[in-house]
């Protein structure tokens, strides 16, 4: 599955690059066991490992959309809110306003 961002200005470049700062952070590898990794989402919510193991990555594309997001697996519908409530952070101070659409890859 992937999710396509559609973005709106007034500065589309700025929002592109806080989508990619976020796909590096959500993407994030950390050498912790399972167990430890639900301490530290219960812990620190902005750190939402559930989540970032279940995305492959980010990538800005050109056409309808600026920006796709691949998952591994299909994500729960917690993962997708999850997601949202991400890019409503990375994007806060952008100016940038966003739609969202999540579908399966052909």
């Amino acid at each position: 599955m992937r999710s396509y961002i559609k973005l709106y200005g007034p500065s589309i470049d700025r929002g592109l690059e806080a989508l990619d700062k976020l796909m590096r952070e959500i993407t994030k590898v950390y050498p912790y066991g399972e167990a430890i990794e639900r301490i530290i989402s219960i812990i620190d919510p902005n750190i939402d490992l559930k989540t970032g193991k279940s995305i492959r990555g980010g990538r800005e594309i050109i056409g309808e959309y600026d920006y796709v997001v691949e998952w591994a697996n299909t994500p729960t519908l917690e993962q997708l809110r999850s997601l949202i409530r991400r890019i409503d952070e990375a994007l806060l101070y952008t100016g940038c306003r966003y739609t969202i659409t999540t579908k399966e890859t052909d």
